[in-house]
């Protein structure tokens, strides 16, 4: 029984889809692009093709940390408008109150970076394969200078090269990002976009899976769901010790189950959730070692 169900992941992963579909998804305003370093100390190190951050963008902030709080004991500091999220007191993420249009409804989303070596090249790649340049390249003081795009399937993500380095690699802490997923509808051709963007130098396709790794080091993955009606997007991925017990958490402080733990071929079960304001997110039990 457990050969087979390790299976079901990309099957059961279709509950999600009507979260999935027509989102309107809200994007940061240029008009203030000072935001906090995205490491306490210097580390003069550079990534490329690591997911170094992410923003929450919602309209509730205060609902958010109590979420969070709940789920995963972050912690928060306020910084001039913007929201810090701290994982054992390492700086993981920020929140960025999005006010939506009385005419639209919008979806928290949770925005990943990518750390790149050169973000004007990097946007100039993204134009050249049709995908666009949403806001910048801009010099946002202490984080570095970014670009907010989307590639040329719709998901969107920020392109950064942070002013005193990237978090340095090391022990995956529970709480802590695991690594993004990719969720489109054309697998073969992201993967072709996105290895260029990174400069991954390993890939590893399994199931219909694509696995983006540097230095030995998985990145990222991309899901062919070219089947589903979904809107392209980046997902993250949250290491838990036990999927099942943080989907009942979710449960309990308002969020929502989207697809119950289940088991997956990456090494321990996954589950997908939505937090209390609507921006979905991926947990996983992982063992140290196991990537």
């Amino acid at each position: 029984m457990k050969k087979q169900l390790k299976y079901l992941w990309p099957i059961c992963i279709s509950l999600v889809f009507v979260a999935c579909t027509e989102v309107n998804s809200p994007t940061p305003k240029q008009e203030k692009p000072s935001l906090p370093a995205i490491t306490k100390t210097d580390t003069h190190k550079y990534y490329p093709g690591k997911f170094v951050w992410h923003d929450l963008l919602t309209d509730d902030i205060s609902s958010a940390k109590k979420f969070y709080a709940g789920i995963f004991d972050w912690t928060f500091e306020d910084k001039e408008g913007y929201t810090l999220v701290m994982n054992k007191g390492k700086r993981i993420a920020g929140m960025i109150h999005v006010k939506p249009k009385s005419d639209t409804e919008v979806e928290a989303v949770w925005l990943p970076t990518m750390s790149v070596t050169n973000v004007d090249k990097a946007a100039k790649y993204v134009r050249s394969k049709k995908g666009k340049v949403l806001k910048g390249p801009l010099d946002m003081k202490e984080r570095g200078k970014g670009a907010l795009v989307s590639d040329p399937y719709g998901a969107q993500i920020v392109l950064l090269t942070a002013k005193n380095g990237d978090p340095l690699d090391g022990k995956i802490e529970t709480g802590d990002w695991l690594w993004n997923e990719l969720w489109t509808k054309d697998a073969r051709k992201s993967n072709k976009f996105y290895r260029h963007l990174g400069h991954y130098d390993k890939n590893k396709k399994q199931n219909d899976y694509y696995v983006l790794a540097s230095k030995g080091k998985w990145r990222a993955g991309i899901r062919d769901l070219s089947k589903e009606k979904i809107k392209e997007r980046w997902v993250p991925v949250i290491r838990v010790e036990d999927p099942e017990a943080v989907s009942s958490k979710v449960k309990k402080f308002g969020g929502k189950v989207l697809m119950p733990a289940t088991p997956s071929f990456m090494h321990g079960d996954v589950a997908v959730l939505a937090d209390n304001t609507g921006a979905m997110f991926i947990v996983q039990r992982w063992s140290e070692g196991e990537k």
